[in-house]
């Protein structure tokens, strides 16, 4: 068993993703744009409501990281940019500060991988990761991603373009 699952957001996890959000604005508000100084409970709530519907209208599949013994939301983590002919879309996340290295990343990435492959389908999952964001980069080397390289200019964070390796977790069933 897991020590840490995932599951879809749900109308009560503002407080709880705010709280995650809130004590993690250093190291991942340098990654990800979307947490600023600024970002408040407002903002959680509109990204949960914005994260159910977009799940109803099966647009992405965006969940919350849960300690399993706690019920306490660690992260987030999800599925975006869905490219259904191809059968391929992005996996991306993010831990709390109080639980960066405790295993959260990697029990969310291998539970998306599974609902990935098994629920909507996907043959190919695509794991960016900023160059510089080694705990990140650990997670997808650790899940058994395939490394694909460095991409010049692949993300932009905070309105600059860097480069990112790209990681590929490819379907059993496909090979690599």
């Amino acid at each position: 068993m897991y020590a840490f699952t995932i599951r879809r957001y749900q109308p009560n996890d503002v407080d709880g993703i705010y709280a995650a959000a809130d004590e993690s604005r250093e190291h991942v508000g340098k990654w990800m744009s979307w947490l600023t100084s600024e970002y408040s409970r407002a903002d959680a709530e509109t990204w949960v409501a914005n994260a159910i519907s977009a799940w109803d209208r099966k647009e992405c599949y965006e969940h919350v990281i849960v300690d399993s013994s706690t019920h306490t939301v660690v992260g987030a983590c999800g599925l975006n940019r869905l490219n259904p002919i191809d059968q391929v879309c992005n996996l991306g996340y993010w831990v709390s500060k109080s639980y960066r290295g405790r295993g959260a990343a990697l029990d969310a990435v291998q539970a998306l991988k599974q609902f990935a492959f098994n629920e909507l389908e996907m043959i190919r999952l695509e794991i960016v990761v900023a160059e510089g964001n080694h705990a990140s980069y650990r997670v997808a080397e650790k899940s058994g991603a395939l490394y694909e390289g460095l991409q010049q200019a692949r993300l932009r964070v905070r309105g600059v373009s860097q480069p990112a390796h790209m990681f590929a977790l490819i379907h059993p069933d496909i090979g690599s």
